[in-house]
């Protein structure tokens, strides 16, 4: 009788208690470190700020650009004596003030950044232990859900296949993200986007590179995504995207960029992936088939990348890395012959040029002209001797891909062994001359600290002088890892991150289609 009383109160307690939902992230302001006893006191400020922003878990916090906009506030402090160094973290509420304290030491700086770690982990315990604030109207903008979510089906023939495939979309009690931005279309005057076609489910992980292949004769497009480890191939029809086929690159190795092209113009495209591995580079080149993709060469000693839209006519054109890490000399064309692959003559490329960061256009009088995004982000236009023509006063681009070398040089000036590499934002040169180049935007954006927010895609025309912005998209949420450009269809195919990884997610990637009215 006991028994079936203590079953009856407890079903009571639990009909009566309030139906409890995650709280909304902290809108998060974190400041910038004060150093005391350190040589480089002016970097270390900006540096340990973005290196502790982008380790907080984006479950709690959700940052912003200001402490008045805020409503959790991360005050921190760096002390160094001698080879040892304290990190101190005063954690605030603005609605319930001092919430708690927390630190880390260490006693060298090779382990500055794994300590950072560490006291993002603390804060996160802390915040954990802390009791959530009430939600208001500039929390809950944070559930908004990506409009018509449809789940990626894998392929029925695998069973790997198949545990690996994304999951159906968020259900509404899963944290907040960033949403995907709304599609558009480009209106000829207006430079104004609008609601247009087509925004994938969030796919699991933080994808960084996107390429479009065939439209088969079922109407599918061939839709090609990697992340640092995996190649997925897609097809989409409509509003159904299923997956062909995935590959796993094996540890160390990482996937830095994808392209498609048929050099050998047998109507089926073949798959170039840039992989480094450790310190060198290589690549591989695959091929889809009705069942995925199939290993066509691999350890190819090349960056790679293509040159021109419809991948039937696309180049790809080859870099290789030098014994430093750097970029090796001038960019060569890479010719395929049965199953060989070949570098053709080597072009030289404008100062502070490398395969990543440059395209060609030509200006109306068929004139052919370099434009490359500087090193700051700055777009620079070069003629055919090289010569600097223009340069832009805003700034475009911005990347979190990257690839990274042991460098002393780097080791004595910043207490970092490696220099990290960004590869830059791939540019589009349309039929009509106009250059279409993103820019991603965000808080910690300053050296190897890159932790993009917001992006918008520019569409700019030479006037035989300088480059005149046509129009661009409105500023959407999130980072723009990687977008193609389909002639055929007139459309962009965006690969946008709505969420980072974290300590509880692996991310998430959509894949949005929209539509250039202005386009030829």
């Amino acid at each position: 009788m006991r028994a079936i009383l203590t079953v009856v109160i407890a079903a009571l307690l639990l009909i009566s208690a309030p139906c409890l939902s995650p709280a909304a992230p902290l809108r998060t302001y974190v400041s910038e470190f004060s150093v005391t006893g350190a040589a480089n006191r002016d970097e270390l400020k900006l540096s340990l700020q973005g290196i502790l922003a982008s380790r907080l878990d984006p479950d709690q916090v959700r940052l912003v650009e200001s402490a008045d906009r805020a409503e959790l506030l991360l005050s921190g402090s760096y002390a160094l004596f001698g080879k040892m160094f304290s990190l101190d973290v005063l954690i605030k509420n603005t609605a319930q003030g001092y919430l708690g304290k927390v630190y880390e030491q260490g006693d060298s700086q090779d382990d500055l950044l794994p300590a950072m770690g560490r006291l993002a982990r603390k804060i996160t315990q802390e915040l954990a232990k802390s009791p959530a604030l009430p939600a208001t109207s500039s929390t809950a903008v944070a559930t908004t859900t990506v409009a018509a979510p449809l789940a990626v089906a894998p392929p029925q023939s695998s069973a790997s296949a198949k545990s690996m495939a994304p999951p159906p979309a968020a259900a509404s009690h899963e944290p907040a993200v960033a949403t995907a931005a709304a599609e558009y279309i480009v209106k000829p005057d207006s430079g104004r986007d609008s609601p247009g076609s087509w925004t994938s489910a969030p796919l699991e992980g933080v994808l960084s590179a996107i390429a479009l292949g065939r439209r088969l004769p079922s109407g599918d497009q061939e839709i090609f995504i990697t992340g640092e480890r995996t190649i997925r191939y897609l097809l989409r029809k409509g509003t159904e995207l299923k997956q062909v086929g995935e590959v796993v690159i094996p540890l160390p190795a990482r996937i830095l960029a994808i392209d498609s092209a048929d050099l050998d113009h047998n109507g089926t495209p073949e798959l170039y992936v840039t992989i480094v591995d450790r310190e060198s580079l290589s690549s591989r080149v695959y091929q889809p088939t009705d069942k995925g993709l199939i290993l066509v060469a691999d350890s190819l000693p090349w960056f790679l990348r293509g040159f021109g839209n419809d991948f039937k006519q696309r180049r790809i054109m080859v870099q290789a890395m030098a014994s430093n890490g750097e970029y090796f000399n001038g960019i060569s064309e890479l010719v395929k012959t049965g199953s060989r692959f070949e570098a053709g003559s080597s072009r030289a490329l404008p100062r502070g040029g490398n395969i990543f960061n440059f395209t060609m256009f030509r200006d109306r009088s068929g004139t052919e002209k370099t434009a490359l995004l500087d090193e700051d982000g700055y777009l620079v236009i070069s003629g055919a001797d090289g010569g600097e023509l223009w340069r832009s006063s805003d700034k475009f681009g911005g990347s979190e891909t990257y690839f990274k070398h042991e460098s002393l040089s780097q080791l004595r000036s910043t207490g970092d062994g490696f220099r990290r590499h960004f590869l830059e934002q791939r540019m589009v040169t349309l039929a009509d001359g106009t250059l279409l180049v993103p820019r991603n935007e965000g808080i910690f954006s300053i050296g190897n600290n890159r932790s993009f927010s917001k992006y918008s895609l520019f569409a700019l025309q030479w006037n035989g002088a300088l480059f005149k912005e046509a129009w661009h998209t409105r500023l959407s949420p999130g980072y723009l890892a990687d977008f193609a450009y389909d002639p055929a269809s007139r459309q962009v195919v965006l690969l946008e991150v709505i969420q980072k990884a974290g300590l509880f997610s692996g991310g998430k990637t959509v894949i949005s289609v929209n539509s250039i009215e202005t386009a030829p």
